[in-house]
């Protein structure tokens, strides 16, 4: 006969892989209930936003600097200075508030605000100025345009719209109307020509001349 015992031994197992798997299902389903309400707040908070943070975008895109590239071909130079000695080794110089370099004309300078003085041989000045010029450095030609005026140290001051001047001989002419005046009187011409730096000055045209009595000088 045997003998039977009661008691018998179990082992235990541990937790099986489908517990496992709704464990990390459970999480997933935990995280999304989170995430994605806080996906919907957040999303509501940036529709409500959006157009303060357009203009936003909007104020720092116009406010960048754009480059101008003309700008940057635009070869320039503030408070231009243009110095010469003409065929009888007499000083002169062209000066201007701006001037520019033309890149496709060699030697071609426009000048804004020119003003050029001239010393005579015998050590007289003249003065010319305008609101716009041409200066061809090559051949020394000056081109003087607007409000043009001549200014001599003997006191006479002359006035056209136009002037052509010639600095490596010493002449100017204009065909515009011209109207001058000095310690001789006045005078109104049709144009004029000077020679030899202003020593020398002639009238063109249909001319009146009114002469003060008592001159000292004529021009």
């Amino acid at each position: 006969m045997k003998a039977r015992s009661d008691d018998t031994f179990t082992p235990r197992r541990g937790p099986t892989r489908l517990q496992s798997a709704d464990r990390r299902y459970s999480r997933f389903v935990y995280l999304t209930k989170i995430a994605l309400p806080a996906a919907a707040v957040a999303l509501l908070l940036l529709v409500a936003v959006w157009p303060r943070l357009q203009a936003a975008f909007e104020v720092v895109r116009f406010a960048l600097p754009r480059l101008d590239l003309t700008e940057a071909r635009d070869l320039h130079m503030v408070k231009a200075r243009f110095t010469g000695i003409d065929r009888q080794n007499r000083p002169f110089v062209i000066t201007a508030e701006i001037a520019r370099q033309q890149p496709k004309l060699d030697g071609l300078v426009t000048l804004e605000r020119p003003k050029g003085d001239l010393t005579t041989t015998g050590g007289n000045w003249l003065e010319l100025s305008a609101d716009t010029g041409l200066y061809q450095t090559q051949p020394q030609l000056l081109d003087l345009f607007g409000n043009v005026a001549l200014f001599q140290d003997k006191g006479n001051e002359f006035h056209s719209s136009s002037a052509h001047i010639n600095m490596d001989v010493g002449t100017a002419e204009g065909d515009d109307p011209v109207t001058g005046q000095g310690p001789f009187g006045n005078v109104a011409a049709q144009g004029f020509r000077i020679l030899d730096r202003g020593d020398t000055i002639f009238f063109t045209g249909h001319t009146t001349l009114n002469i003060l009595p008592h001159a000292g000088v004529a021009p």
